[in-house]
């Protein structure tokens, strides 16, 4: 809608002379349906508003691909609650129905709660993916060194041993220590991520191919060079190798 009535109320955001419009129930009734998502894109204030209203907010707002939570603590909170993607009730003040509708319960009651818990999932999402492209990395050069020691018809770079002490040892701190890092604060300051969004992405995979890339031809250069010497293989020989991917896989990961 462009009537005037509809920007009567503004919503100023300090320090950035931000302008929004507002709506009253009354003015979201005479919306037609199919008009409602484009009809309230950029809105910041819905007034006087019933049930019915706050549940048709929801659901524009998701057909605008919104990510919808709904916080509230009464009865008449209980079916946009319902119909949002998260209903957050009110924990102290809330009535039982609206907890009951919710997905999460605001035990404090506190605002700055939610906030925090955004960007705890963020970091949380963050880590997973840095996890995810160590151990992706190491595998892949493991692997990859085998089977281009087989192909060539070089003999074992590593021992079973040391192999193990790489999957079960020596990936495990690290590997750890990447799932609780603090995330970095461009990371908590950027952009909502889509729901449908892959925590396996091609960049990933990317940056995963190219660390075990260097790791096998560093390791594979330490190894043929030991291995010149005498043409066979030695406990030095698997020993260097094993130091070698080792400490590539520790520059890696940090």
């Amino acid at each position: 809608p462009n009537d005037s009535s509809h920007s009567d109320v503004l919503d100023t955001e300090a320090g950035a002379g931000a302008v929004s419009e507002a709506l009253s129930g009354e003015e979201l009734d005479n919306i037609p349906t199919q008009n409602m998502a484009e009809s309230i894109a950029g809105v910041k204030v819905f007034y006087r508003v019933v049930p019915r209203h706050k549940l048709a907010i929801v659901r524009a707002l998701q057909e605008l691909g919104e990510i919808v939570v709904m916080t509230g603590d009464g009865v008449n909170d209980a079916t946009a609650l319902k119909g949002a993607d998260i209903g957050v009730a009110m924990g102290k003040k809330g009535t039982d129905v609206a907890k009951e509708a919710s997905d999460i319960v605001l035990a404090d009651d506190d605002f700055q709660t939610i906030t925090m818990s955004i960007a705890e999932g963020k970091g949380i999402f963050f880590n997973i993916r840095c996890f995810l492209s160590f151990q992706l990395s190491t595998s892949f050069a493991a692997l990859t060194m085998a089977s281009v020691a087989t192909a060539f018809g070089l003999p074992s770079p590593l021992n079973a041993m040391q192999i193990l002490w790489i999957n079960i040892i020596m990936d495990g701190p690290p590997a750890q220590s990447l799932g609780v890092e603090p995330v970095d604060e461009r990371i908590l300051r950027a952009k909502p991520r889509k729901a449908d969004d892959p925590i396996v992405t091609r960049a990933l995979l990317l940056r995963a191919i190219t660390s075990a890339i260097l790791i096998v031809i560093g390791t594979l250069y330490v190894f043929k060079t030991e291995l010149e010497d005498d043409g066979k293989v030695s406990r030095r020989d698997t020993t260097m190798t094993f130091m070698t991917f080792v400490n590539f896989d520790l520059f890696n990961a940090y």
